[in-house]
């Protein structure tokens, strides 16, 4: 019977080191490695102005499609009446209704 008990503490106490163990996971220090300086800054190797430039004529593009995509898609709802603008508007006229 005490053999019995004695396994059962070290069961219990095994337990509890696992649970404890897993409980804490996550903790550990994380070596951000060595202080960042100036030294790791990207140079330059383009005047500013070209850079400029062809970065905003990309970004010109990018609007000018996204435009017209909206532009089209919202035709096209408009078009299939998706937004039941014909139920939201007021009545036609009797006479313009019975043609």
């Amino acid at each position: 019977m005490r053999h019995i008990a004695t396994l059962t503490r070290l069961a219990v106490r095994r337990s509890m080191v696992l649970l404890s163990r897993r409980a804490a996971h996550g903790h550990e220090v994380i070596n951000p490695g060595p202080p960042v300086t100036l030294d790791y800054m990207p140079v330059p190797f383009k005047p500013y102005k070209s850079a400029y430039n062809e970065l905003q004529a990309k970004f010109n593009m990018y609007l000018g499609v996204s435009v017209a995509l909206l532009t089209t898609a919202l035709a096209l709802a408009f078009a299939e009446d998706l937004f039941s603008a014909d139920a939201l508007r007021p009545p036609l006229s009797y006479r313009l209704r019975n043609k």
